[in-house]
């Protein structure tokens, strides 16, 4: 399935309800899961971005669907980019 890097920034409402994320996080993950996605891996990051989560979807429509619905809580923003393996993109410049 197709990979999706997602890159957060915590709303100033996000940075108000830091207390409890690990459960959100947690309830976040099974929504992915139930809309037919899952959490590779995700993180917190120093930087210009407070968030980053790695996406393994079956389509665009499904990661701009779990994304959406994540932001539309209030507490975080994203931008999202497709991702392909190295071996992958080596293989299709090769030929």
């Amino acid at each position: 399935m197709p990979l999706y890097v997602a890159l957060g920034k915590a709303t100033d409402e996000g940075k108000r309800h830091l207390d409890g994320m690990g459960g959100r996080h947690q309830a976040a993950v099974q929504r992915a899961e139930g809309a037919g996605g899952n959490v590779v891996a995700s993180y917190a990051l120093l930087g210009p971005y407070d968030y980053m989560v790695i996406l393994d979807c079956p389509d665009h429509l499904t990661a701009m669907k779990i994304l959406a619905k994540e932001a539309q809580g209030g507490n975080v923003t994203y931008e999202t980019f497709g991702a392909v393996p190295m071996a992958d993109f080596a293989g299709a410049m090769s030929g």
